[in-house]
């Protein structure tokens, strides 16, 4: 073994024994060690500059911008790296006690006459809470900034969009009109026609079923149209908010019922008439709690008497039950009465007579005289049945004797003919519609013993 392995030899053994034997004295050294660092940081703490990372650049004097008619546009939220030199013993905390400002109240920030907006460069301020320590650089030493020219309006109409629905069974309603006032860049706000809104139907779900109606204030984002409808977007205000829209909506429950007419007549009435009333609305819709609404399956009337016969219009009161409304827009009317208010509907009566089941009869036929000579063979009908049509009161009145029913024979020699038949009566047509079975009977005439030969 040459003298160099042997000195690397005994260096090994060297380092083998100072870590493995020994604890006592390593055990010593290490207090010692943390001793000597306590000492460092309590007694001499020397100071170093520590790299306190995305620090948030914030913007003051905005008020005073403002207040000379301008406004900053860009809102880009930035961040920058800040060195700090500050005792050892700080480090840990400094992250919180360094803060970085862009002001804004500077006056020399000034639009000329013929600018609306325009770009600036203003330095990046930072700061370290007294005490702890002293800046020494900034990774972003300063910012561009668009500066514009503030314009104020106010009115500006707001259309009201939706989007989804709701549940089956209620209904919103809008405002009949939103406006806002909007402060912020000239050049946008010179350009707004108007602005929407658009509320998620589906979004809106706290149904109570004990409530009837329930009003949602929704504070909403309003995005801008020009003239021609093209979109501006959300407009950013000169507080550096977006401009929003209070839109209170009301959530109705309802129900589509079928309107009842309550008709009311004599048992004689009925007897003799028939009656038809057709509401001019044949369905409302009602509002109420769901509760309410499931009990409820038509909305009936105030009743109605029948009495003359023929058509007429009629405005009768509509009986809502109590915890159900019925709004006036639905071809109702509203009619005060000893300070109460009633809604009426329209309706179309018509009374007819009633008629009758068809009766039948058997009238007998009268045959007139034969020329002499001539006569029946007998094989001739001796009646005809007639079906008689009225209504309930005529046919109770109404008398088959008053029918007489005829053949005329004259004119006639032997031979087999088909003869009309002939009916009169002093009854009043226009009442009753008479019809016969047979138009026509067929008989035969025969000649008789004494019979003469008809003339030539």
């Amino acid at each position: 073994m040459t003298k160099r392995q042997k000195f690397f030899s005994a260096f090994k053994r060297f380092l083998k024994d100072l870590f493995t034997k020994n604890i006592g004295l390593k055990v010593t050294a290490l207090l010692f060690a943390i001793l000597l660092w306590g000492y460092v940081l309590g007694i001499e703490n020397p100071e170093y500059v520590k790299r306190v990372r995305d620090v948030e650049i914030v913007y003051t004097g905005e008020d005073s911008l403002n207040a000379r008619g301008l406004m900053l546009v860009n809102r880009e939220q930035l961040l920058t790296d800040v060195d700090v030199e500050c005792e050892l013993s700080k480090h840990t905390d400094l992250d919180d006690y360094v803060s970085c400002t862009v002001d804004l109240s500077d006056r020399d920030i000034t639009l000329d006459a013929d600018e609306d907006s325009k770009t600036i460069t203003r330095p990046v301020q930072a700061k370290v809470s007294s005490g702890y320590g002293t800046i020494q650089s900034l990774s972003v030493a300063s910012v561009d900034l668009e500066i514009a020219r503030i314009s104020s309006r106010s009115g500006i109409k707001v259309e009201i969009q939706t989007q989804n629905k709701l549940p089956d069974g209620f209904l919103f309603y809008p405002p009949e009109t939103v406006t806002v006032s909007v402060r912020g860049q000239k050049s946008v706000i010179d350009q707004i026609a108007y602005g929407s809104v658009t509320i998620d139907l589906s979004a809106i779900k706290s149904f109570n079923s004990a409530l009837a109606s329930k009003t949602y204030d929704l504070v909403l984002p309003v995005r801008f149209k020009d003239v021609s409808n093209n979109d501006l977007g959300e407009i950013v205000t000169s507080n550096g908010e977006r401009v929003v829209a209070n839109v209170p909506i009301v959530v109705r429950a309802y129900k589509d019922v079928p309107v009842v007419p309550t008709v009311s007549v004599s048992k004689d009435f009925d007897r003799y008439y028939e009656y038809e009333c057709v509401p001019a609305t044949e369905s409302v819709r009602i509002f109420g709690s769901p509760v309410k609404l499931s009990t409820v399956e038509s909305i009936g009337t105030e009743t109605i008497f029948p009495e003359e016969v023929g058509e007429q219009r009629i405005s009768v009161g509509l009986d809502v039950p109590e915890g159900i409304t019925v709004d006036s827009n639905q071809n109702i009317t509203t009619e005060q009465i000893n300070g109460k208010e009633y809604l009426k509907i329209g309706a179309r009566l018509r009374v007819t007579e009633r008629e009758a089941e068809p009766a039948e009869f058997e009238i007998p036929i009268e045959y007139t005289q034969a020329r002499n000579g001539v006569v029946l063979d007998g094989s001739e009908p001796k009646t005809v049945r007639i079906r008689v049509y009225g209504t309930v009161r005529a046919m109770e009145a109404f008398d088959p004797s008053m029918i007489s029913v005829s053949v005329d024979l004259q004119n006639y020699w032997t031979g087999t003919y088909e003869l009309p038949i002939v009916w009169k009566s002093p009854i009043d047509l226009s009442v009753y519609r008479i019809e016969l079975a047979s138009e026509n009977v067929t008989i035969v005439l025969i000649e008789t013993a004494l019979s003469e030969q008809p003339d030539e």
